[in-house]
């Protein structure tokens, strides 16, 4: 009797939280898209860019940053030694736009313990000329209205930090498309639904825009050097000050590189995984209950003479979910590879079970050991 009422507590539990994520997309798609600044109002922007894991498509990703439809900006690139690519990619995008100041730093590794991207970034501080900073990956697009929204959302009052939801650009393989369907019909459900239910206090790597004497009032880059989740580190840091994190109208894409196979997604996948276990313990845990398909496979597998219309409820209610999520990041992939939900649902089951199992993290190149918070030990 205890089985069917723990795998029926688990599919209602989940169906519960996608009705919730549901109502939270629904809030999310309805609110009022700010106008965008007047010229004469539009602060200067530094975009900086860290090139950690950029890849041929570089120059592409970079092109879309050049393009912005914005008065006054700039784009600074962290380099390092082997960062051949990314070089490549500059003095491209330079030459393409002459009038835009596109400049690549050069970037000394960084120490063991070091968050590499935040280290990257403390180099690029220095050279940034205005007071709007817009930080995102190696491997984001950005649309070419990206910085007029984002600026316009910092605008207003009591704004501390304005990040950006994103879809997954990946490539044919079956993996990166497991991946991709996870990112674009499940993730921006969570955050909105966190969002929705306590505020954001995060921010998301694919764009973070905020003033620079935000960033020197929490401590500046150098104080979280020490931890993996930057993006998260930051929101958690402004939020605290009473400041608010906006997550924008706008959305970005992310591309990973098409060579990339299993074996370098669950890497990647375990990461991320693990990094928010370790800063977030409670809300790791209740990720179980946005496993609903693969709770009501369980269910239907296990009985289904009494579970099928529980089962079957949740599995519609994640096709809503999914549909939803999807619409609200501008993604068509669920039309393509609808099919493949619950194989993706339940890769993600794995991945969440695979973060419990070590506290170490492999990252651009090197592995760390993580402690409390997400501090990096070493």
């Amino acid at each position: 009797m205890f089985g069917p009422l723990l795998v029926g507590g688990l599919v209602a539990a989940s169906s519960v939280y996608y009705l919730l994520a549901l109502l939270s997309i629904r809030r999310f798609r309805r609110r009022q898209r700010l106008p965008p600044l007047a010229a004469s109002s539009s602060p200067g922007v530094s975009v900086l860019k860290p090139a950690i894991g950029a890849g041929p498509e570089f120059a592409e990703l970079l092109r879309s940053h050049a393009a912005q439809r914005y008065p006054e900006f700039e784009i600074l690139v962290g380099v390092g030694d082997a960062d051949s690519e990314a070089q490549a990619a500059v003095d491209t995008v330079r030459s393409e736009f002459p009038q835009l100041r596109v400049e690549a730093v050069g970037c000394p590794a960084p120490p063991r313990g070091t968050n590499p991207k935040v280290a990257t970034l403390e180099s690029l501080a220095p050279h940034a000329h205005y007071p709007v900073w817009v930080v995102d990956d190696a491997d984001v697009r950005v649309p070419p209205d990206h910085l007029r929204t984002v600026c316009a959302e910092l605008a207003e009052r009591d704004i501390g930090l304005v990040t950006c939801l994103y879809r997954a650009d990946s490539g044919a393989g079956l993996a990166s498309r497991l991946e991709g369907l996870w990112l674009d019909a499940e993730f921006s459900a969570q955050v909105l639904l966190a969002d929705w239910l306590q505020g954001a206090r995060f921010g998301l790597g694919a764009t973070l825009a905020l003033h620079k004497q935000t960033l020197l009032h929490i401590g500046g880059f150098a104080k979280i050097r020490r931890f993996i989740g930057d993006d998260f580190q930051i929101g958690q840091k402004i939020a605290a000050t009473g400041q608010r994190v906006r997550i924008s109208a706008a959305t970005v894409s992310t591309r990973s590189t098409r060579s990339e196979g299993w074996r370098d997604i669950w890497k990647r996948q375990v990461r991320w995984s693990r990094t928010i276990r370790m800063q977030r313990p409670p809300g790791h845990a209740g990720l179980a209950m946005t496993f609903g398909t693969t709770w009501a496979l369980i269910a239907l597998a296990a009985y289904p003479g009494t579970l099928w219309p529980l089962a079957l409820a949740a599995f519609a209610l994640r096709y809503g979910t999914a549909i939803a999520a999807a619409a609200a990041v501008g993604s068509e992939r669920l039309a393509r590879d609808w099919w493949l939900l619950p194989a993706s649902d339940l890769a993600a089951s794995l991945v969440w079970i695979g973060s419990y199992c070590s506290r170490t993290v492999e990252w651009a190149g090197q592995r760390h050991r993580l402690g409390s918070g997400g501090r990096i030990l070493g």
